[in-house]
């Protein structure tokens, strides 16, 4: 029975050893600058938490609200250009 409980307890352990090696390796294979390290480093498990996200909860995630809002924008910015009006408001 100890044994059993060893292996119950080694287990998770040794993913949570295997996630840390995995973070470590991608920081130091990181281009240099702090930041673009660190979002090299943590960005896996960045994508894990948003697909989370979205299987669980149904939200969308960050990046792809990103996404949506620029292109939004840029439509946006596209019918200004062409002259184009929202509906309510007059041409100047």
């Amino acid at each position: 029975m100890p044994f059993e409980s060893i292996i119950v307890a080694a287990i998770p352990a040794a993913f949570v050893l295997v996630i840390a090696v995995g973070v470590v390796v991608r920081w130091v294979r990181a281009p240099r600058g702090v930041r673009s390290r660190l979002r090299h480093a943590f960005g896996p498990i960045a994508a894990a938490g948003e697909t989370y996200q979205h299987l669980h909860t149904g939200q969308r995630g960050l990046q792809e609200s990103i996404i949506e809002s620029v292109q939004e924008q840029e439509i946006g910015g596209a019918e200004q250009a062409d002259g184009d009006t929202t509906p309510g408001t007059s041409p100047r």
